[in-house]
């Protein structure tokens, strides 16, 4: 079984091994269940005008058995900044906030307390932008959904946006959570409509501090470990229904 694995930064981020991370966890677990080895393969797609096309093309390329999809709720919900001064007619705002966005990818940097409180104080005075709106970021993955299952004989499993356990302001967390959940509804009545398998997030997220690496953002093994289940039946789910009955 080959299996393409259109996921999120979780699945190669920080000083994990690979059997610490829940798309091993999960292949281990479905070569078991079905009989036979299963091959994954790690992609990530950012959700812009042309992530149809790039996943129907990996798709083509990769003839896989499976897809799981993981939709982020980073794209909706990540208050940022230095993406409002990008968007801002500031002197210097563009150059800043990408000073901002680069700096924030450095784990030196970005797992540093003092930078963290200079975000939250950011926050709260320069303003946020948010990468996309929960609707025009639904519109998208149902495109890729819709072109995935032209595939018949492709199991399909979506996994829901994970809410965002990130320290922000009261106001600020409330109005990210709600943007979190209205993408969620969005995605998973799209895949009620289309009879496609979907996981909402399962119990425990937000993931608990004990479960999150330094950046607080991204899950350690033990938050690993407990996604896996969660996707692993997921993916069960659909390589069930596609291959015991007929894609209505």
């Amino acid at each position: 079984m080959k299996l393409l694995r259109i996921g999120t930064s979780d699945d190669v981020y920080g000083p994990l091994q690979p059997h610490e991370r829940s798309w091993h966890i999960v292949q281990e677990r479905l070569a078991a269940a079905i009989g036979e080895p299963v091959e994954t393969v790690l992609k990530s797609a950012w959700p812009n005008e042309a992530y149809a096309d790039v996943i129907e093309r990996w798709v083509e390329r990769e003839r896989p058995d499976a897809v799981f999809l993981a939709v982020a709720s980073f794209w909706v919900a990540f208050p940022s900044a230095p993406l409002r001064l990008q968007h801002s007619r500031l002197p210097l705002g563009g150059p800043l906030g990408r000073l901002g966005r680069r700096a924030s990818a450095i784990p030196a940097i970005a797992h540093n307390r003092l930078f963290r409180g200079l975000r939250r104080a950011a926050l709260g005075t320069l303003g946020y932008a948010y990468y996309f709106a929960p609707d025009d970021c639904a519109r998208r993955v149902e495109e890729a959904i819709r072109r995935i299952i032209r595939h018949e004989e492709v199991a399909l499993g979506v996994r829901g946006p994970m809410p965002l356990g990130l320290p922000l302001p009261p106001r600020v967390a409330a109005e990210s959570r709600r943007r979190c959940d209205e993408f969620g509804r969005l995605v998973g009545e799209t895949c009620e409509r289309l009879h496609v398998s979907y996981c909402a997030p399962g119990p425990g997220e937000p993931p608990a501090p004990d479960e999150l690496q330094a950046d607080l953002t991204h899950v350690n093994a033990r938050g690993h470990a407990r996604r896996a289940d969660h996707e692993y039946e997921l993916l069960l789910r659909a390589w069930h229904s596609t291959h015991t009955a007929p894609r209505p």
